[in-house]
């Protein structure tokens, strides 16, 4: 296991139980880290997806307030999505998976993400991790090196 200070291991750790959890609660198994093709030499790898089902779920395994390049990363998993609908001319089920209410506050508020949420009809769903997995992230989180921290 990688624990050097910038290591993501536990926010890895953390997506694959919480994908396990989004899989219950849908009732079906995803796919995931699909390599989804959009166009000639271009592809999106999101968390879990069915082509069939047509569902695109990104999940965001933090805890606490979000920095700049945090929000970011959330806008770009929101423009994948939207591509994947773009290029190939159908709807999908659109999910952004968090694990924090401070993290879903945002994504229901008053920000351009929030509102490009709400427009485009992506859901937001909150999942309770346990105290321990909480921990985990938690310790990761203020042990990793933020480089472009604004």
């Amino acid at each position: 296991m990688n624990t050097s200070k910038s290591s993501s291991v536990e926010q890895q750790e953390a997506e694959v139980f919480i994908a396990d959890i989004v899989e219950r609660w849908l009732g079906f198994r995803l796919e995931r880290g699909a390599k989804v093709a959009l166009g000639e030499g271009v592809h999106i790898e999101p968390n879990l997806y069915s082509e069939d089902k047509r569902i695109i779920c990104e999940i965001f395994a933090h805890i606490g307030a979000l920095k700049v390049g945090q929000k970011h990363k959330i806008s770009q998993d929101i423009l994948k999505m939207l591509l994947l609908e773009k290029s190939t001319g159908f709807q999908y089920r659109k999910i952004v998976v968090v694990a924090d209410d401070k993290v879903e506050k945002y994504l229901q508020g008053k920000s351009f993400i929030a509102e490009s949420i709400r427009q485009f009809g992506i859901e937001v769903k909150k999942i309770n991790l346990s105290d321990e997995v909480r921990m985990s992230i938690s310790n990761a989180q203020a042990r990793q090196i933020m480089i472009n921290s604004n």
